[in-house]
């Protein structure tokens, strides 16, 4: 077995992450009838609520869901071999499902890179296009919030400072992303220093190939999947703005800000689903808008929008791709990756 089949196979199903997962998932529920709102009121509030602002939220997830497939399917097309877009959108989904439930919301790149291998490429190339896809999509998340936060307009005071230093923090996130995008595209020799054996080095060669080949021509392909990287982002926080809409919470870009805050928050928790992070966020925010209750409401309904209807739909996703995977063999590359001369070991 080479480097590249050892890194992939490997991968499991994060069977305890997932358990954690859905037990702070419950605790989160706990938190808002507890601590914020009475069940009896949220669930007054409930019946209360305009139905189209949930449905328009659920076609914002459903969109953003759509828009992930295609963000990495522009990446299978460009290293070769493109999987179809529906089965790339079904993945994401599954992977989602996994990041819902590890800490700081980073668990599905593994999945996606093992769905991948699965189909016939080699632990480099998938590995290439999983780092490239999320350092483009984090480098659009970035510039998305840090413009959003930006001209949002005021906020209560007791959140301002707060927001301020998120708003800078993600201009930083966003000068990091790009300096690692070129560093491994660039960093050749940076990357020898670390990595000694022949072995990883061939492997690392095939990564440096494939990962390259998203740049070209004249870096289509990675300015698309930022792009649809934004697109993604916006959508994912639209479905927040039409259920602030519901609740007729501030207006235009403040009530948009707002969304963007309470989608960012579970990025920076170490609890699967940053559960905790947004409730903390929305009732600061929202607590001079609206009566308690109404906050509890709301929360329970984004919570069932943006965490519990993604943990079903793509839990269920995951449980049969992994069913699917664990029945039929993988499917063997049509040939190995010729690399220049200058790459091959072994000339």
């Amino acid at each position: 077995m080479n480097h590249s089949e050892s890194t992939t196979t490997s991968w499991k199903v994060p069977w305890k992450g997932i358990v954690f997962g859905l037990v702070t998932a419950a605790l989160a529920l706990v938190l808002v009838f507890t601590r914020i709102a009475h069940p009896k009121e949220i669930w007054a509030g409930l019946q209360v609520y305009p139905t189209e602002y949930f449905l328009g939220a659920l076609v914002c997830l459903m969109a953003a869901w759509a828009v992930d497939g295609v963000r990495m399917r522009i990446l299978t097309k460009g290293t070769g071999d493109p999987v179809p877009w529906w089965e790339m959108t079904l993945i994401m989904m599954a992977s989602n499902f996994i990041t819902l439930v590890t800490p700081f919301a980073g668990g599905g790149g593994t999945y996606i890179a093992y769905t991948l291998y699965r189909r016939g490429r080699s632990g480099a190339h998938a590995t290439a296009i999983v780092l490239l896809g999320g350092f483009a999509a984090q480098t659009g998340l970035a510039l998305l919030a840090f413009t959003v936060l930006t001209l949002m307009g005021e906020l209560p005071l007791d959140v301002a400072p707060a927001i301020k230093y998120v708003r800078w923090g993600f201009a930083i996130y966003f000068a990091i992303l790009l300096a690692l995008t070129i560093l491994v595209w660039r960093g050749k020799r940076v990357q020898r220093l670390v990595i000694r054996w022949e072995v990883a080095q061939n492997w690392l060669d095939e990564f440096t190939y494939y990962y390259r080949q998203l740049f070209l021509p004249r870096g289509r392909y990675y300015i698309h999947t930022m792009l649809a990287g934004i697109t993604y982002f916006a959508l994912n926080y639209a479905a927040g703005f039409m259920l602030l809409s519901g609740f007729g919470v501030a207006s235009g870009l403040k009530r948009y800000g707002v969304a963007v805050l309470l989608g960012v928050a579970p990025i920076f928790s170490p609890i699967p689903g940053g559960a905790g992070a947004a409730e903390l966020i929305a009732y600061h925010i929202l607590d001079e808008s609206l009566p308690v209750d109404a906050v509890g409401t709301f929360i329970l309904l984004w919570r069932t929008v943006l965490f519990y209807i993604p943990i079903l739909v793509g839990g269920i996703l995951l449980a049969y791709q992994v069913m699917r995977y664990a029945a039929a063999p993988r499917i063997r590359p049509a040939e190995d990756v010729i690399l220049p001369d200058e790459n091959d070991h072994n000339k």
